[in-house]
């Protein structure tokens, strides 16, 4: 007997519509196999699909289940974020300014600023980031993005609860044209263990100091719009690259070359180079309603 699964469209990192990274959300999809969630996920092919659950856990809102087109994963930046949003907005009275959501990975902290008339923004306290090894063969790296071996600068692995290769770019025009190559990105993604590349550069100006772009076609995300749980590895890893005294901030801009432009602000607390807290934050914005039969 088949039955209609409501869901939510939203766009994250983002305060315009049909900008950001899209996310749909089911808010109350009832008792589903892990096989259906995926197949909806792969249905709706955003970059991510989430599905929110009750929990019993003391000062937890949710359970959420995150779903690339290809696999679940245990946390991701647009996800959390997109999440958050409906839960705030589906909330009756008097609306919280934070909540713990429950994820694979851990909790997750998201506060709520703004107010309803200018737009909120959700922040997300993201997992300290690991530090893996540097970037040995940036020859690889460079032909997995398209772009050559003289135009990257450095990079390594960075984990936050997922693994990135992060390599940077001598300037924001490579990362511009750069192009996946489907076969030496496999062989990257394999031989590092990441789940994909964010490929960046550093910007000089006063709104956007990052341009980013994040190409993972190992989980069917080709490339992604907005990455926040990638723009949090990223500061962490700049923050300790560079010996940050106290704390480094981030505008970064990314799917600009999708045609979905996307904002993520990284707030990174450290002590010359020791990271000690990771913010990422966004706007969201609603873009409609839909029904699925499963």
């Amino acid at each position: 007997m088949s039955r209609k699964l409501s869901y939510e469209h939203v766009d994250v990192f983002t305060d315009k519509p049909y900008s950001g990274n899209q996310l749909a959300v089911f808010h109350t999809p009832g008792k589903l196999t892990k096989p259906q969630m995926q197949s909806i996920a792969r249905e709706m092919n955003f970059s991510e699909t989430t599905f929110i659950y009750p929990t019993k856990a003391s000062g937890v809102n949710a359970k959420v289940r995150i779903f690339t087109p290809y696999e679940e994963v245990p946390f991701a930046g647009h996800p959390t974020l997109g999440t958050a949003y409906v839960l705030h907005k589906r909330t009756k009275g008097k609306k919280s300014p934070n909540m713990m959501l429950e994820l694979n990975a851990g909790l997750i902290e998201v506060d709520v600023s703004g107010s309803q008339k200018k737009g909120y923004t959700f922040t997300m306290n993201q997992p300290l980031p690991e530090f893996g090894t540097a970037l040995q063969n940036r020859g690889q790296a460079a032909r997995a993005v398209g772009i050559g071996p003289f135009e990257v600068v450095g990079g390594g692995v960075v984990s936050n609860g997922l693994d990135f290769l992060i390599v940077e770019a001598r300037d924001s025009e490579v990362v511009s044209r750069a192009r996946l190559n489907m076969e030496e990105s496999a062989n990257v993604t394999t031989r590092h263990k990441v789940i994909g590349i964010y490929l960046f550069a550093r910007v000089e100006s006063r709104k956007i100091n990052v341009h980013a772009r994040f190409f993972a076609p190992s989980v069917g995300v080709f490339e992604d719009p907005a990455t926040g749980s990638a723009a949090g590895a990223l500061g962490g890893y700049l923050a300790r690259i560079l010996k940050f005294p106290s704390e480094l901030k981030l505008n970064i801009e990314q799917g600009k070359e999708m045609g979905r432009q996307s904002l993520l602000h990284t707030h990174v607390k450290c002590d010359r180079g020791l990271v000690q807290n990771v913010k990422v934050s966004g706007k969201v914005v609603s873009v409609g309603e839909g029904i699925v039969t499963i």
